[in-house]
C-alpha cells in the first residue's frame, strides 16, 4: 500500500537498505517510539520466548495510542506469520478492531495514518484496509512453523 506516495510493508523499496535486526530489537524499537508518543503505559506486552498458555497467535502488542488501542505483531525484516498470527489479525480487522504487523517502518506507516486518521473521517475508513494490505503482504511470504504448546508436548511424551 501507498501513503503520500511512498510504499509501506515488507515490499517496500527500501527494505533491502534496512539492517536486518533481531525481533527483539525490533520489538525494543517498536515499544520506544509507541512510549515516546503516548507513554510506557500505552505499551502492552504479551510476547513470551516460549510457548505459552495464552490464546494462540495473539500478537505481541496492544498499542495504545491517540485515543486507539490496536493490536500488532512485530517481526523482524527477515520473518515471517505463523498460520494463528494472521489468523488472529483477520479476525480482529474482520470484527472493526484494529491490528497490524511488521517491523518498525510498518508501525510508522500506521501510526501516521493512525494519527491523520483524527481529523479526517476518510483516512480513517481506510486504516482498515491499510492493516489488510499489510497483514496480507506479510502473510505471502509463507508462514513460519507454529510453536509447540505444553501440553501438545505432555501428550507427545
Amino acid at each position: 500500500m501507498k501513503v503520500n506516495g511512498i510504499e509501506l510493508g515488507p515490499n517496500s523499496p527500501a527494505a533491502h537498505l534496512r539492517d536486518c535486526r533481531s525481533e527483539a530489537a525490533e520489538e525494543q524499537l517498536c515499544d520506544d517510539l509507541v512510549a515516546r508518543i503516548a507513554g510506557t503505559t500505552a505499551v502492552v506486552k504479551f510476547s513470551q520466548a516460549q510457548a505459552a498458555q495464552q490464546t494462540r497467535g495473539i500478537s505481541d502488542r496492544r498499542y495504545r495510542v491517540y485515543g486507539v488501542a490496536f493490536w500488532f505483531e512485530v517481526k523482524a525484516e527477515d520473518g515471517k506469520l505463523t498460520m494463528s498470527q494472521h489468523e488472529f489479525l483477520l479476525q480482529e480487522l474482520t470484527h472493526g478492531a484494529l491490528g497490524c504487523c511488521g517491523g518498525l517502518a510498518d508501525l510508522r506507516g500506521f501510526l501516521c495514518l493512525l494519527q491523520a486518521s483524527r481529523d479526517d473521517a476518510a483516512v480513517r475508513a481506510k486504516l482498515g484496509a491499510y492493516c489488510l494490505d499489510i497483514v496480507g503482504a506479510w502473510a505471502a511470504r509463507g508462514y513460519r512453523k507454529e510453536r509447540s504448546t505444553r501440553a501438545t508436548r505432555r501428550r507427545q511424551r
